[in-house]
């Protein structure tokens, strides 16, 4: 997978940093997970800290429209009048390449979560996912999101491949943004866009407790599987109520993939 997962706390003014690892038995690839493993994930994908810090203690996800607003900048090398270089950026289109998996992630998410997305300019409301493309230089740069701290966005850029931040208040999300390398293949791209894409919607962490999965470091997909799918759903459900703690949470999510596991098993 892409990058180190954060989970901006704007909100709270704090950072969470999310992931960890599970000892309990791994579904491999080419297994189909159970309902057993299945639970394990979905809790470590929702609650885990990768770093050692506390992940989120209550369900995060979003409960109104998601309005997008793509952008994308181009950069060049250009010399300084008193010696050396720096990097000059200017706003461009974004490119058919960029947006065409946008629309085709963001198609299967919202049939998956049973949100919707609407026109920010037509609903007259601010847009709330934003989605950047930068040359690998600028993917730190301040003007991205002014309220995070210099620091983090230079942890966040340093694999050089995507990120993403979102703010919640009482496990509600009210805005994210996603930003992307530019200058990645197609392929790369596509797949980094799923991803963030995906846990943006309030399963942040990477696992390796299951695989293939697009939450699963060792793998990178170009499409949601059954996996992936449960995952989302579950998460979605109208039981798992945004802001509930983690042991009510995991005590409803249980039941749910266990139904979601018997209507998939063909």
């Amino acid at each position: 997978m892409f990058r180190l997962i954060f989970i901006l706390g704007l909100v709270l003014g704090s950072v969470q940093l999310v992931a960890q690892s599970v000892s309990l038995a791994v579904a491999q690839a080419g297994e189909k997970p159970n309902a057993r493993q299945l639970t394990a994930f979905f809790e470590d994908v929702v609650f885990g800290s990768e770093y050692g810090n506390k992940g989120s203690t209550v369900i995060q996800k979003w409960t109104g429209p998601i309005r997008i607003q793509v952008s994308a900048m181009s950069g060049d090398m250009v010399s300084k009048a008193g010696g050396g270089k720096e990097l000059k950026l200017a706003n461009r289109r974004p490119s058919q390449h960029e947006v065409a998996p946008i629309r085709k992630h963001l198609g299967a998410l919202l049939k998956l979560s049973g949100l919707k997305a609407e026109d920010a300019k037509k609903a007259g409301k601010k847009p709330n996912l934003f989605i950047r493309f930068v040359p690998r230089l600028a993917m730190h740069a301040k003007f991205l999101v002014p309220s995070a701290p210099p620091k983090l966005l230079k942890k966040l850029a340093a694999p050089g491949v995507c990120y993403f931040l979102t703010a919640q208040t009482q496990g509600r999300i009210v805005w994210g943004i996603i930003v992307v390398n530019n200058q990645l293949s197609e392929p790369e791209m596509n797949a980094c866009l799923l991803e963030e894409m995906t846990q943006v919607l309030g399963l942040p962490n990477d696992s390796d407790l299951v695989q293939p999965s697009v939450f699963n470091n060792k793998t990178q997909p170009i499409a949601l599987n059954r996996t992936d799918q449960i995952l989302i759903r579950t998460l979605y459900d109208k039981r798992l109520v945004p802001g509930t703690d983690r042991g009510r949470a995991m005590a409803a999510a249980a039941k749910v993939i266990v139904e979601l596991d018997r209507m998939t098993k063909n």
